[in-house]
């Protein structure tokens, strides 16, 4: 549910925040529930924040239960390190929230009460986005290791995988808390979350990897030098399955081996994205191979 639009960034909150929100109100914690949202609030400005500093445009802030997640703009393809940093800034701002509340309270400059609650949902927040699940900060980091052995679509595959593990436990500690613990609401909800929202992080994976091929060869222009990757492929390997291996930052290049062990000849990430768009994603390796030797 999209609730404002500040200087061109959606601001979208998930219904059973709504919920849950009203739900403090009519118990009369009203205040812990203003707590939360600036909590999240903060953590989802830093990333945004992160974002302006290496050129992005932040295109959508979305608030769940206990975190939130964002879309970025302007990325001209898959970068690990961009991503970590923007990632980081979340758990960085959350902790450092949780630090300052602490000392605040310390001086006796907030409530008790109030004060401790800041300082455990900012906890909460940080230790819960480091979880290795998509779309939490701590995915994005998971996969930005991994992408650089597995490629972009089988790591996100494994982030995938471990996050429904994680959302699995979430539902099982919910259903221990009972329906009438607000923890146990919130966790049965992000946990549904995790789920879905990891699901569409999967099929965004396979456009992922052939965005950031596809601005392969622009990088190297701006950068006049990158490392190779070299990838050995089968004559009837698809040119999808291909691609999903490549390492982001790296210039992948592939040699086709024929049926006798032969070496037909090699492929660069732009030929192989110009066979797919020719003859579709599942375009074999040798089909590639003839067409740019014509």
């Amino acid at each position: 549910m999209r609730i404002a639009r500040v200087a061109g960034t959606d601001i979208l909150v998930n219904p059973p925040v709504i919920v849950l929100f009203a739900a403090a109100a009519c118990l009369g914690y009203l205040t812990r529930g203003l707590l939360l949202v600036a909590a999240v609030v903060v953590h989802e400005t830093a990333h945004g924040a992160a974002a302006f500093l290496l050129g992005y445009r932040l295109e959508e802030i979305r608030v769940f239960p206990l975190g939130g997640s964002l879309r970025i703009g302007g990325m001209s393809g898959y970068d690990p390190a961009a991503e970590a940093f923007i990632a980081l800034a979340g758990p960085v701002a959350s902790i450092f929230m949780s630090m300052f509340a602490m000392v605040l309270k310390d001086y006796g400059l907030i409530s008790l009460p109030d004060g401790e609650f800041f300082v455990a949902i900012n906890t909460m927040i940080f230790l819960i986005n480091l979880l290795p699940a998509l779309p939490l900060d701590g995915g994005r980091l998971f996969r930005g290791i991994l992408s650089f052995r597995l490629g972009i679509v089988d790591a996100t595959r494994a982030v995938y995988l471990s996050g429904n593990i994680i959302a699995g436990l979430l539902a099982l500690l919910a259903l221990c808390l009972g329906p009438g613990s607000p923890l146990g609401l919130s966790m049965a909800a992000a946990a549904v979350f995790l789920f879905f929202a990891g699901a569409r992080e999967r099929k965004m994976a396979a456009s992922l990897a052939i965005t950031q091929a596809g601005s392969k060869e622009s990088l190297l222009q701006k950068k006049g030098l990158l490392r190779s990757k070299t990838f050995v492929a089968a004559y009837n390997a698809s040119g999808k399955r291909v691609i999903s291996r490549f390492v982001p930052g790296c210039y992948n290049i592939v040699f086709v081996v024929g049926k006798n062990g032969e070496v037909l000849g090699k492929a660069t990430e732009q030929e192989i994205i110009s066979g797919m768009i020719r003859y579709g994603y599942n375009v074999r390796m040798e089909q590639i191979i003839r067409m740019h030797n014509q």
